[in-house]
């Protein structure tokens, strides 16, 4: 699936240079986007003179996008390139949330269809205990007890957690206070 930076563009979430070597570890992301996020870098900053981002601007077919991004984090002093550490973290919940946006408009008129694909994301992300509350399969820990409603009730209630958790999410994607530094030269 590719989940284009525009939804982070749309949702005002910073993106950067980690942001897009996440999205392409993740497979998430597509070149042009690189291509397109490395000319805006070099129209913003346009006393860069840093090769690796000038080649990723030319978005050839023949270059290597992940070495050239890794090029970049190693100037930047980002040398831990493990998306299981603790420093990527902020990064994958910005896919995460990426993803779960795109598919609730994608399935605003099939609710149990966009549940199903919530699933899946929780699988792919390694079932983050923060999406636990709205995963269909998962009993409720809340108490609440889903025999007592009808199959619609139910679906509309987790549609309802999904959608608080999607928000609390975007807000904290929202404030982002990183300070980025971008020593290039």
């Amino acid at each position: 699936m590719d989940i284009y930076v525009d939804t982070f563009k749309q949702n005002k979430i910073k993106y950067d240079w980690r942001t897009l070597y996440v999205g392409l570890e993740l497979n998430l992301i597509k070149y042009s986007d690189i291509t397109n996020y490395a000319v805006e870098f070099l129209t913003k900053y346009r006393e860069i003179e840093n090769q690796n981002v000038i080649q990723l601007a030319w978005g050839e077919d023949d270059i290597d996008y992940k070495s050239l991004l890794v090029n970049i984090l190693k100037e930047l002093h980002i040398d831990d390139l493990n998306l299981d550490a603790d420093v990527w973290q902020f990064e994958k919940r910005k896919w995460r949330f990426g993803i779960l946006a795109y598919l609730k408009i994608k399935h605003q008129d099939d609710f149990e269809e966009l549940l199903n694909r919530i699933a899946e994301v929780y699988a792919d992300f390694n079932y983050p205990e923060d999406m636990d509350s709205f995963i269909n399969y998962l009993p409720s820990k809340d108490g609440f007890d889903p025999s007592k409603y009808s199959k619609e009730e139910n679906i509309l209630r987790l549609i309802n957690l999904f959608n608080d958790f999607l928000n609390k999410e975007h807000q904290y994607l929202q404030s982002d206070i990183t300070i980025y530094i971008f020593d290039l030269d």
